[in-house]
């Protein structure tokens, strides 16, 4: 019997209410957890490319990220998955096999100020535009977003493939030195060179973002599922005076949202012990899904979403509502490959240097193209 169990968590405000249930387990089990590890999804990342293989038995991980982890992760056999959406569980399917348990899927809505904008905008131009406005007044920002990382990555892609542009067309070269591109970096830039964003967003990551708007700072947000309890929360200054939308459309017509699943997965090591298995049955079953989900994140198995449809009114209905339609219609996921973090790296970097001028936009868009060229060949 092995009785203690050592993790590796994602950290940030809409994840860590479920860590604190682990001592539920411990106390059911009599299994010692330790979080060897809690950090943002960056360090979370570079924790598991440097970790040993037997240095941790469960880590969270996401869709977009465990074909790069897969020399860590074990293959799933035996766990029953039959609650769980299907295209979820495609999602952490790695090669025909399952790697992770699903624990929610991200995918970012429009919110905003009901006491500063009556209408949300339909288009990002008219965002923009009506950003830059709302920003004329004293300690109020029209907009925000994560000015790094992959919460950038995902602004621009959500930009450049709603302007025409591809990210990741077959080739897996970018195709944004265009005027989809263009158009998308623009935004971008001029938002940000324009005040229509605090300029201290080149440093922040999600939690900084939400936590901005939160306090009454910004007009809108493009936020994820997961911190929608928070805003309603009895002491969060924007309760009862936001509301959400779908994202805006861009200049091809079409609404693009950047999505993925946030799994548990077990390790190599961890695979071995039935302890470590009863952890990740634990950690994804439909009493801690229900928790998350009162929290605002999206249910991944079919008996939690129902619940949430039978027992939502008002605005949580029409949120939900709207996540399934935007979910249905909206999606845009990374295609899985080993490579993905290298390119969404060149990428971010690169649009965020372009952000503060120090690139023009066509040498910026020619960078990502040309470097992303090259990294393709040199992995092929």
């Amino acid at each position: 019997m092995h009785r203690e169990l050592r993790i590796a968590l994602i950290a940030g405000g809409m994840y860590d209410h479920l860590y604190d249930r682990l001592p539920q387990f411990e106390h059911a089990t009599g299994v010692a957890v330790t979080i060897g590890f809690r950090g943002t999804h960056p360090e979370l990342n570079a924790h598991l490319a440097a970790a040993a293989p037997d240095q941790d038995d469960l880590v969270s991980t996401h869709s977009k990220y465990a074909p790069s982890q897969q020399h860590l992760l074990a293959p799933l056999e035996g766990f029953d998955t039959s609650d769980f959406f299907p295209v979820l569980l495609d999602l952490a399917t790695i090669g025909g096999v399952l790697y992770g348990i699903p624990r929610n899927i991200d995918l970012r809505l429009l919110h905003y100020r009901t006491d500063l904008i009556d209408a949300p905008p339909a288009t990002w131009d008219e965002l923009v535009s009506l950003a830059l406005r709302l920003s004329c007044a004293p300690g109020l920002y029209g907009f925000v977003f994560p000015g790094k990382d992959s919460g950038l990555f995902g602004t621009f892609l959500e930009l450049a493939e709603a302007g025409g542009a591809r990210v990741f067309p077959d080739s897996l070269v970018p195709e944004v030195n265009n005027h989809g591109g263009r158009w998308a970096l623009g935004v971008i830039r001029e938002m940000y060179q324009k005040g229509a964003v605090p300029e201290a967003i080149s440093a922040w990551h999600y939690d900084e973002v939400h936590r901005f708007f939160r306090q009454g700072r910004a007009a809108m947000v493009a936020d994820l599922p997961g911190y929608y309890g928070s805003y309603c929360d009895s002491d969060s200054p924007v309760r009862g005076k936001f509301r959400i939308a779908r994202m805006p459309a861009g200049p091809s017509g079409r609404t693009c949202c950047y999505a993925g699943s946030h799994t548990f997965a077990l390790t190599r090591r961890g695979a071995d012990k039935d302890e470590a298995r009863a952890l990740l049955q634990f950690l994804t079953a439909p009493e801690q899904q229900a928790m998350e989900a009162r929290q605002g994140s999206v249910p991944v198995r079919r008996s939690v979403m129902e619940m949430q449809r039978q027992t939502a009114s008002g605005d949580d209905a029409e949120r939900l509502l709207l996540l399934v339609h935007s979910i249905e219609s909206d999606l845009f996921v990374v295609p899985k490959m080993p490579g993905y973090p290298e390119i969404e790296n060149i990428l971010w970097r690169t649009v965020r240097r372009a952000m503060l001028g120090a690139l023009d936009i066509e040498e910026a868009l020619a960078q990502i193209e040309a470097r992303v060229a090259e990294y393709v060949a040199h992995v092929a």
